[in-house]
């Protein structure tokens, strides 16, 4: 699933993205829990079936976890423990004592719920390697029960040391378990869907990019709530904004600001996207400020002169497109800093 910022039309939005979520994870991704492909005949199942196969395997290399089990018996030995609840069968037959007995067994909750995963992932996914695969681990653990634990039992699942290499295994059957009872729409294949935050990663991002080019340009960077205005009549506290991006010089006076809008960029900002950053520039007293889009591929940015009636300096609003997709270039990301300086050292309203 491309996010909206990159073009799925370039081979190369798999990278770009990994790129990005490597500089805003700081590069703590486990690659153990992760995985991804450039070709388009890669989909999100057989990303899945991936992980799923390559956990399978290694995990599973001494053998599946084992468990006990209940289960009610009768006899003329006592085997576990009485069984309180059936008395009165002892009273009428008292040479055979009713009695709970644990016994071992690779019936476990794991094990149904890595059947029921490798079954729903072979009729899903495109490639035939991967389904033959899935199948014949299905078929490995047709002595389990077909079908897969309660959610809520399948969340308490917990590994043992010598069976960590399963955990990825067990997070996709957990995906595809809690989306199992969802249907949003009809079709052909059937698969759990999950959102995440792109519009934070975005945000995130661009705070990097805009800290190397404030180091470039001897300035600093720093987000932070700004608290303004003053209650004259009635109660209540003052008013807050937060713009993403506040660009300092070495004196700390606030110079330019920037807001990420994680949105399509049309021929002009939407009025609801102005307002914060305009906000911040009176409080902050900045001429310059910005709106950061993403985009998928070069474009100019537009300015504009904001003038106010009540007096004071105008303000130059410019609507900065950022080019995502350069990612996929070895100098990608210094041509998106490039872009952030001149956009710093431009001179105001030329």
């Amino acid at each position: 699933m491309a996010p909206k910022f990159l073009s799925v039309n370039d081979e190369s939005w798999q990278t770009v993205l990994w790129r990005i979520l490597t500089v805003v994870e700081g590069g703590h991704v486990d690659d153990s829990l992760t995985t991804a492909q450039e070709l388009a005949s890669q989909s999100m199942p057989d990303l899945l079936a991936e992980m799923f196969l390559r956990s399978y395997t290694t995990g599973s290399a001494r053998g599946l976890p084992r468990g006990y089990n209940s289960e009610q018996m009768s006899g003329v030995v006592l085997r576990g423990s009485v069984d309180v609840s059936r008395l009165g069968d002892w009273v009428t037959r008292p040479w055979e004592l009713p009695y709970i007995a644990d016994y071992l067994t690779d019936d476990t909750l794991l094990a149904r719920l890595l059947r029921w995963s490798a079954e729903c992932l072979a009729g899903i996914v495109k490639a035939h390697g991967r389904a033959r695969a899935l199948r014949e681990i299905s078929a490995n653990l047709a002595h389990v029960g077909r079908n897969p634990p309660h959610l809520l039992d399948a969340q308490r699942i917990c590994l043992d040391v010598q069976h960590q290499a399963l955990e990825p295994a067990k997070i996709v059957g957990l995906l595809l378990l809690e989306g199992a009872g969802v249907h949003h729409a009809a079709g052909n294949q059937a698969l759990s869907g999950f959102l995440w935050n792109a519009d934070v990663i975005y945000e995130n991002y661009v705070y990097r990019l805009c800290q190397r080019a404030a180091s470039r340009a001897g300035k600093r960077v720093d987000k932070s709530k700004l608290n303004f205005g003053v209650v004259i009549s009635g109660t209540g506290p003052k008013l807050v904004t937060e713009p993403d991006v506040v660009f300092r010089d070495k004196t700390g006076t606030p110079v330019a600001i920037t807001d990420s809008k994680y949105k399509r960029l049309t021929a002009r900002p939407k009025s609801s996207d102005t307002y914060q950053v305009l906000t911040a520039a009176h409080v902050l007293g900045c001429q310059r400020i910005s709106l950061s889009y993403p985009v998928d591929q070069d474009q100019q940015p537009t300015s504009w002169r904001i003038s106010s009636l009540l007096g004071g300096n105008d303000i130059e609003l410019t609507a900065l497109p950022l080019n995502l997709m350069s990612l996929a270039r070895p100098g990608g990301p210094r041509e998106l800093i490039d872009k952030i300086n001149s956009w710093l050292d431009r001179p105001i309203f030329s």
